[in-house]
């Protein structure tokens, strides 16, 4: 028999989403929705709130530049594009020490290629490292003013080893004065921030500089990296007046007096009369451009290693004057010519003029003394400047009279600046018409008792010699941009006249007679036509003896294109009362100086300048001991 069994199926009922199930989820998803809620409300206030800080934060963990771009400062050049004055560009290594932290290896490497391309002792990098961590910037001691070349093979690395990172290459421009001395106290230097000091670096500071420029990269508020270049403007380049030849030779010059000689100071100016440009300009004031702050050129390291602060800065001051346009001092005899001009555009007196001299005047009790002490007895308007006679312009001065005497002491341009185009210029001083009394005026008129300038003496005999006009002395020729056109020229500028062209004449033939038969016949260069004065003026106080001996002169005498104007001040000698070492030591600087100014013997062929140092091929004969030429004619005031 079968058995069946009845199996019953148990049948499970599907749950329920009841009503409170319903109501559970409903408040989950509630509170989900409000935490939401309040976190966005959370973000929108901390973004509206602080949202640029935050932003700030952000970008500065990103990387980003921001670099100066410098300019280049334009340069110096003489008359015919000798380059006195150029910036030349350089490099500096900088570092950016959160790139290099940033991996353990790559600061390995990198400062292992520093050490090993650039010799370099990497503790200073190391130093810089620990104390700048986070720092996008920064210089290195040791790795400034870098050449290509120095660089160069480190770049080349770079593109090739991936693992030098947070280093590149800072373009900067450093002053170089490729000819060193030549023309210091002329061209002066820059110090820091391109700064002109001195010379025509601080004058023409304005011209010289341009403007930095800037590059910005930096990360915008949607992480594109974004860069802006604001180039860089060059400065102009300024062309000076002078001749680099002819600087050089007076400077070879003045050194060659000094191993020979020596003198307390020695100043030598040239000039061209016919437009008032400074041809050269030099004094034994010189020193290392490139190195401006070295005295040795001028003392003995014993002397530099006794120096104290005070002395150190008042012996630096000193040497980068310029003597030419900042010392004032007695001119002497130099000054008679100025005197005998002034008379005969008065006429006061007149070429025929003659005047007995008896080696002593008796000026209103007071006895002066003529330079010949036994008298010239009678001499010309003419000799009385060919033989220096005191007591002729004693007279001469006296019938001219004190007012006006004075008024062309101011026509001449003495006793104030005469404008020219560079730092530093003394005024001199001069007697006011009142301080003239009867003693002072005699005394003046031969060029004692009141102090000039070297370039004042030079641009007041300027229009003595060239027909009567006074021309402002300048040193800058004209100005250039970067691709060499002129974009400023320095017009010659007549300020006033001075004298008339019929006394302009008689002066140019009384000074070639001085030069061909007077005082200043050692001036004299064989072939060429020359006029001059010679000046021996005693220094205060006159019982120490020490005199300043000069000549101021011109070539051609008849149609001048070239003042030469000589001091030696105190020349090493024991008697230095004698204009003769002047007009022979200017003699020697004309010889080799007129070829470059152009101006040639009519004796001789067009020669060839020397390349070498502006040294003619002939060798002239150089003075014994400095002493006058015997037989020569001396004189003394």
């Amino acid at each position: 028999m079968v058995i069946r069994r009845r199996v019953h199926r148990i049948r499970r009922r599907p749950k329920r989403f009841t009503r409170g199930m319903r109501q559970t989820l409903f408040l989950f998803l509630v509170f989900v929705f409000l935490l939401f809620l309040a976190l966005g409300i959370r973000i929108y206030t901390l973004n509206r709130d602080n949202g640029d800080a935050y932003k700030k934060q952000v970008f500065s963990q990103q990387s980003y530049t921001n670099k100066v771009l410098s300019f280049r400062r334009g340069a110096i050049k003489d008359r015919n594009g000798t380059i006195l004055a150029q910036s030349v560009r350089k490099f500096n290594l900088i570092l950016e020490p959160r790139t290099i932290l940033a991996d353990a290896e790559v600061k390995a490497e990198t400062l292992a290629k520093i050490a090993q391309y650039f010799a370099f002792d990497t503790s200073n990098i190391e130093k810089i490292l620990a104390e700048r961590p986070k720092s996008m910037y920064q210089h290195v001691d040791g790795l400034k003013e870098l050449t290509r070349k120095q660089i160069s093979e480190f770049q080349e690395e770079m593109k090739k080893n991936k693992k030098i990172q947070g280093v590149w290459f800072e373009e900067i421009f450093t002053r170089e004065y490729p000819l060193d001395t030549i023309g210091a106290n002329v061209i002066g230097f820059t110090s820091s921030e391109n700064q002109g000091t001195y010379g025509v670096e601080g004058s023409y500071n304005d011209k010289l500089n341009g403007k930095n420029g800037r590059e910005y990269g930096y990360f915008d508020a949607n992480m594109d990296f974004q860069r802006t270049v604001k180039k860089a403007v060059n400065g102009n380049s300024v062309v000076l007046t002078l001749d680099a030849n002819v600087q050089r030779i007076v400077e070879q010059q003045i050194k060659k007096y000094n191993r020979d000689v020596g003198a307390k100071n020695i100043g030598v100016l040239i000039m061209n009369p016919k437009n008032g440009e400074i041809l050269a300009m030099a004094s034994q004031n010189n020193y290392n451009l490139n190195e401006p702050r070295d005295l040795s050129l001028m003392y003995t390291q014993e002397e530099i290693a006794g120096m104290d602060e005070e002395t150190t800065t008042k012996n630096l001051m000193e040497m980068w004057s310029n003597f030419c346009i900042a010392h004032d001092f007695e001119p002497g005899s130099t000054y008679k010519p100025f005197t005998v001009a002034a008379a005969l555009d008065e006429g006061t007196v007149k070429d025929s003029d003659s005047f007995m001299c008896t080696g002593v005047k008796n000026v209103a009790g007071t006895e002066i003394h003529c330079a010949v002490r036994s008298g010239h007895n009678v001499v010309s308007l003419q000799k009385s400047l060919m033989e220096s006679c005191n007591s002729a312009l004693m007279k001469i001065g006296e019938d001219l009279g004190r007012a006006k005497f004075s008024k062309y002491n101011k026509i001449f341009g003495f006793g104030q600046r005469t404008g020219i185009d560079l730092p530093g210029e003394s005024a001199g001083l001069i007697h006011t018409e009142e301080e003239l009394n009867p003693v002072e005026l005699a005394t003046s008129s031969f060029g004692q008792t009141q102090t000039v300038t070297m370039v004042q003496m030079a641009a007041g005999f300027s229009s003595l010699i060239n027909g009567g006009n006074y021309y402002q002395p300048h040193i800058v020729k004209e100005i250039q941009n970067e691709n060499g056109a002129v974009v400023e020229n320095t017009e010659p500028i007549v300020v006033k006249r001075t004298v008339s062209e019929s006394a302009s004449r008689l002066i140019r033939k009384y000074m070639k007679a001085t030069v061909e038969e007077g005082t200043a016949k050692p001036a004299q260069v064989k072939g060429y036509s020359i006029g001059g004065k010679t000046g021996t003026a005693e220094k205060r106080p006159v019982t120490d003896k020490k005199y300043l001996v000069s000549f101021i002169g011109c070539v051609p005498a008849e149609d001048p294109q070239a003042v030469v104007y000589v001091i030696i001040d105190e020349p090493n000698v024991e008697d230095q009362a004698h204009s003769t070492y002047a007009t022979e030591y200017a003699s020697k600087i004309m010889k080799r100086i007129f070829p470059f100014l152009g101006i040639y013997s009519d004796a001789e062929e067009t020669p060839a300048p020397s390349a070498e140092g502006g040294q003619p091929a002939e060798n002239d004969p150089e003075p014994e001991d400095g002493k006058p030429a015997e037989g020569a004619p001396t004189e003394e005031e």
